[in-house]
């Protein structure tokens, strides 16, 4: 957690990188990045929202996605039909 706190904003790659390097197993990595602290969503999720925040700030808007919004669309799923939303 404190690689992943100590470099919040980095993108997943770097992050991947990152957690590899303290000798942590591929395993381990994934189920730290699958873990849910404090029920608000995985740290997946948390360095999504980040990567999405950092790329809406680059294209100008003020709107912010949270740890539990990228929570909520993972699990709504893909869109199958590019010109319908997917059922709520």
């Amino acid at each position: 957690m404190q690689v992943f706190l100590a470099n919040r904003g980095a993108d997943m790659a770097a992050m991947l990188g990152l957690f590899m390097a303290t000798g942590a197993s591929r395993d381990k990595v994934e189920r730290f990045l699958d873990a849910d602290v404090a029920d608000a969503g995985t740290v997946r999720d948390a360095i999504a929202a980040d990567m999405t925040n950092q790329l809406l700030e680059a294209f100008g808007q003020t709107g912010r996605q949270t740890v539990a919004d990228v929570r909520r669309i993972r699990a709504r799923g893909a869109w199958v039909h590019l010109d319908r939303r997917p059922e709520e």
